[in-house]
């Protein structure tokens, strides 16, 4: 039975430890370092002896091996001055120690018992080594950077090796990165050495294959993986959490896996990602009878026409949806172009989401505009995207020159947002010009343009810049909210590339549905939206009147206050409007600074019992009487939907 094993723990380890101020081996998983669970995992098959060449800080791996109290077994430890080499070299450092047979093992290769309880039993003729493999290439963690065994076709050569490097393209098997070696593999490996001045084990290996004294080991189901990456790191997490310390396949006696074990499947960003805050929803759901002028919703209920079509295609939602092609039609005729420049979303959020996960990998770039609509920043984390923040200008002006300067060749994606959300200001078209000339795929969010006081769309810079994608919503000014019906408007080419990641059947068919009833009941569809322009001219005026209040002007269906020079701060004026029946909302959650509540635009009555319940939160006297907005043809009053896009 082998009883004395190689351990190599001399190399950098950069992709694993980048930027931590500790060696690669020392690199701890699930709160063990790797190079102390292989060694118990060594100890626990047998082992009584390792060898551990060290490198780069050798002496911080020894002084905490030394310190571990759980290893008993005997450590030897010598030093590879050459650790920027190849791994052979290690192996040559350790020469003296492989005077008898023994097993050899990288220090970033976790494994269970099983592997070296089979490699101890395989029958290896004298002479030979031998190295553990895995033939179920499909469960490897990360094949690409594996490295690939080929085995010898020959009957006579039935189980040896006959090519191992990463780059092989045919292959039969992988390298799980322990071995049982001998003198042989440390010949092949100095002639190597004093031939090119450095060695690989896969020079080493090689060599023995040739003549024909490498044989290969299988490990069946044996689990192990190689920590070299980041990512790795978390699988190799998430195995332990699941298959306990020994990677068996029943852990703790086949004990009810934790719960929260299964975060660690996830890649570090999503763990990190932070969820859309709902809780005002929540919060307003609590509530009864609290007026809703927190999330930009429109509070007039779907129409006559539009609940009729509802009602209709209700009668048919056991079938998938099938009038998307209709649908897309309607909006490209409105827009003057054809369907196929229309993309449809479960609202703009799906269509937001759908954007960064077509064009952004991990570790690239998105360019946002800040304060806005805090979904880029929160869906550019989940898929491992880096948001760039550049500040808007003191009066909400976009910062283009500030823009182009945050581009570097990593950025892959800019937001706009026009009216922007929560600032309500329209972003000049020329400056979108400028940035659209970069050639980025750029995302003009216009989930309130119908609002604004020209309804002006910048819709038509796709004909020119195929790199742009226009977005909007029934959400807002068409009272959809709950219905979730988005739609981006885009060169053909740009909508098909989307159309590969979207999802099918993504609209419903009542969604579908009401959205249609909607274009076709347009004049009513105004009559709302004049009603909310002037709604939002009534709030404007009369919030300026308020002392303390800094109104800034807006073109969707909300108003941005600063109340920094009142005598509560917006937590305190939230909190005490709330108790007076209605729901306005603190803007932190858009980089809007700690200052600042929104308003949304309620029917004329919400509007002038939201200013008189203000009043009275802020110390103000209350006059006689209150100005109201010009009155217009009474529409049908009362919150509806959701306030996500």
């Amino acid at each position: 039975m082998t009883q004395r094993a190689i351990v190599l723990a001399a190399g950098r380890g950069t992709r694993l430890v980048s930027g931590e101020n500790i060696p690669k081996p020392l690199k701890p998983v699930a709160s063990v370092p790797m190079l102390v669970r292989i060694l118990r995992t060594l100890q626990s098959e047998g082992i009584r002896e390792a060898v551990v060449v060290i490198g780069y800080r050798g002496e911080q791996i020894r002084r905490a091996l030394l310190a571990e109290p759980s290893l008993w077994l005997q450590l030897r430890f010598v030093e590879n001055t050459q650790f920027d080499k190849s791994n052979g070299v290690s192996v040559l450092a350790a020469k003296e120690h492989i005077d008898q047979e023994c097993l050899l093992t990288m220090a970033d290769h976790l494994y269970s018992p099983e592997v070296v309880r089979r490699l101890d039993a395989f029958d290896l003729p004298p002479g030979s080594c031998a190295l553990a493999v895995d033939h179920d290439i499909e469960r490897c963690f990360d094949v690409d950077d594996a490295t690939k065994v080929k085995l010898s076709s020959a009957p006579q050569g039935r189980g040896r090796i006959e090519r191992i490097d990463k780059q092989l393209e045919v292959y039969d098997a992988l390298d799980t990165g322990v071995f049982r070696i001998g003198p042989s593999l440390v010949a092949e490996l100095q002639r190597v050495y004093d031939t090119k001045g450095d060695c690989s084990l896969s020079d080493g290996i090689g060599a023995l294959a040739s003549r024909g004294v490498m044989y290969a080991c299988g490990v069946g189901d044996a689990r192990w993986i190689d920590v070299d990456t980041p990512e790795a790191a978390q699988r190799a997490e998430a195995m332990l959490r699941v298959f306990g310390e020994g990677l068996g396949d029943e852990p703790d006696g086949g004990a009810r896996p934790d719960p929260e074990g299964i975060e660690l499947f996830a890649p570090t960003w999503v763990r990190a990602a932070t969820p859309y805050n709902e809780e005002h929803f929540a919060l307003a759901e609590r509530r009864d009878g609290v007026v809703r002028m927190m999330s930009n919703e429109n509070p007039y209920r779907p129409s006559a026409r539009v609940l009729e079509a509802i009602m209709q295609a209700a009668m048919d939602s056991n079938f998938y949806p099938s009038r998307g092609r209709e649908l897309r039609s309607k909006l490209g005729e409105r827009e003057g172009v054809d369907g196929d420049h229309v993309l449809l979303g479960a609202g703009s959020a799906e269509l937001i989401d759908l954007a960064i996960r077509t064009f952004v990998a991990p570790g690239e770039e998105v360019l946002l505009n800040v304060p806005t609509f805090s979904m880029y920043e929160a869906r550019t984390r989940t898929v491992g995207g880096i948001p760039v923040m550049v500040p808007l200008s003191a009066d909400g002006d976009l910062d283009v020159a500030g823009g182009i300067g945050a581009i570097t060749e990593r950025t892959k994606l800019i937001f706009l947002c026009s009216p922007n959300n929560p600032t309500g200001n329209v972003i000049d078209e020329s400056k979108v010009r400028r940035l659209l000339r970069l050639g980025l795929p750029t995302v003009i969010d216009e989930a309130y343009y119908e609002l604004s006081n020209d309804g002006a769309s910048l819709h038509h810079l796709v004909a020119e810049y195929p790199n742009a994608l226009v977005l909007r919503t029934f959400s807002k000014a068409y009272g959809l909210a709950g219905l979730r019906v988005g739609y981006a408007l885009g060169h053909p080419a740009h909508i098909r590339l989307l159309s590969r990641v979207k999802l099918p059947w993504n609209l419903s068919t009542l969604a579908i549905a009401a959205a249609i009833a909607t274009l076709d009941d347009m004049a009513e569809q105004e009559r709302r939206i004049t009603a909310l322009r002037s709604g939002r001219d009534f709030l404007e005026g009369e919030l300026a009147k308020l002392p303390g209040l800094r109104v800034i002007p807006s073109e969707a269906n909300f108003v941005l206050v600063d109340v920094a020079r009142t005598a509560l701060n917006d937590g305190d004026i939230v909190e005490q409007m709330l108790a007076q029946g209605f729901f306005i909302r603190s803007l932190g959650s858009h980089r809007a600074g700690g200052s600042v509540v929104r308003i949304t635009v309620g029917d004329a009555s919400q509007n002038r019992r939201c200013l008189r319940a203000l009043r009275q939160v802020l110390g103000c006297e209350l006059p006689a009487e209150h100005g109201t907005p010009t009155p217009i043809r009474a529409v049908d009053g009362g919150g509806s939907g959701l306030a996500v896009r």
